[in-house]
């Protein structure tokens, strides 16, 4: 077995074997494209597969190439996706070499964390990833908007249409939010380019008194119970209170369509503030995805220094990146903070799974306390301070 990138002219191939793993219908074509690979293939460059003697890919993921917020810091982000292996070679260890390769490379070039959303969390925390991700979905019925007014400035966008408004939004928006994806082009495009007549997605701007963009929202209809339509909102974002409450007078609006409204909000928003009622709403919040810390010492440098003086020793365990093993002294003050390696007894030992927890902001030190893989040994008060509870908020699906 050979484990190695996958060349362009194995891209149809692998898009096949996708077909194969994830059940799904090849293009009518797919045969020409076989016969003529070169010209299919894209993405390629970011993918690993797993080989026979006979040059036969049995096995592969795809790691696209992202820069995430971290606690103010713009960080690169590599995701998983298009993991799979043919029905007929599971249980030969393939994925896991895959894993050991795209993990080694992402360090070596600089990578600082992986992301992914996974089939099952016990299979991928086999590779060091953990649980740091959960959905934020609220319903809520669509009189309950009632009392936001109809806003005066809303213009829909055309397919083509200038976007610089939605990225100027969008940049303020994910200021303070962990893990949300810092856009390219080709992120706006997938986000943003859709014609509404022929996918019923929408998107809207708002503009403030002062004709500038506060907020914008991008939906689509979704078929509910007995014929009704739910407004699902694919993102909404504002950079003040007027621009969102602005936003929640559109949306009733669009009241003769819909009868309720489904949002993935950022971990933070609480809609209970702003709809007074509260037995209608519903908050469901699904575990989503996992993070994986591939350079410890880099992701502990871009923590945030709490107020006042304090210094924190973690000792971390990772069996699957031993690189990352060790003991880490965090030390700030002054609005700074510097991490170094240290021989100094620790404060508090865990697997870098629930570093992955905690540094993220999905969890605080308190909350991870009864996982066998955590030990606190000192300065409790110091560790608190260090790992608060984090707005979080990822659209991004790979």
């Amino acid at each position: 077995m050979e484990i190695r990138k996958v060349k362009p002219e194995e891209c149809v191939a692998m898009w096949l074997l996708h077909t194969t793993v994830y059940l799904g219908k090849a293009d009518a074509d797919y045969k020409t494209k076989l016969a003529n690979p070169l010209e299919h293939s894209e993405g390629c460059d970011k993918a690993w597969g797993a080989f026979d003697e006979k040059n036969k890919m049995l096995s592969c993921l795809v790691v696209p190439e992202y820069t995430v917020r971290f606690n103010g810091h713009d960080a690169p982000m590599e995701g998983i996706g298009g993991v799979g292996t043919l029905p007929e070679n599971r249980k030969g260890g393939y994925v896991r070499r895959l894993f050991e390769k795209a993990l080694a490379d992402i360090r070596d070039r600089g990578g600082v964390f992986s992301f992914l959303f996974p089939f099952s969390f016990a299979f991928y925390r086999k590779f060091g990833y953990e649980h740091c991700k959960n959905q934020n979905i609220f319903r809520i019925p669509m009189h309950y908007f009632e009392d936001y007014p109809f806003p005066d400035n809303v213009e829909a966008y055309g397919v083509g249409s200038d976007i610089t408004a939605y990225k100027e939004i969008y940049s303020e928006f994910i200021r303070d939010k962990n893990l949300a994806v810092v856009r390219g082009e080709s992120n706006w495009k997938d986000a943003i380019e859709h014609d509404p007549y022929l996918t019923k997605r929408y998107a809207y701007l708002h503009r403030n008194k002062n004709n500038k963009p506060d907020a914008y929202i991008m939906y689509t209809a979704k078929e509910a119970d007995e014929g009704e339509n739910k407004m699902k909102i694919l993102e909404l974002a504002w950079i003040n209170r007027e621009g969102l409450r602005s936003m929640f007078g559109f949306i009733y609006g669009q009241s003769p369509m819909f009868s309720a409204v489904e949002w993935d909000a950022p971990t933070e928003f609480n809609a209970y503030a702003f709809f007074p009622e509260a037995y209608d709403i519903e908050n469901i919040r699904h575990a989503s995805g996992m993070n994986r810390i591939v350079n410890v010492p880099s992701a502990l440098s871009m923590l945030c220094a709490p107020d006042g003086e304090g210094r924190v020793a973690l000792r971390v365990n990772d069996s699957f990146l031993p690189c990352n093993n060790g003991t880490y002294e965090i030390e700030w003050g002054g609005g700074n903070l510097e991490a170094r390696q240290s021989k100094k007894n620790p404060d508090l030992e865990l697997s870098v799974e629930t570093l992955a927890q905690i540094a993220t902001g999905f969890m605080t030190p308190d909350q991870v306390r009864e996982k066998s893989d955590v030990t606190f040994y000192a300065n409790e008060p110091d560790i608190r301070k260090l790992f608060p509870l984090k707005n979080l908020y990822m659209l991004e699906h790979f």
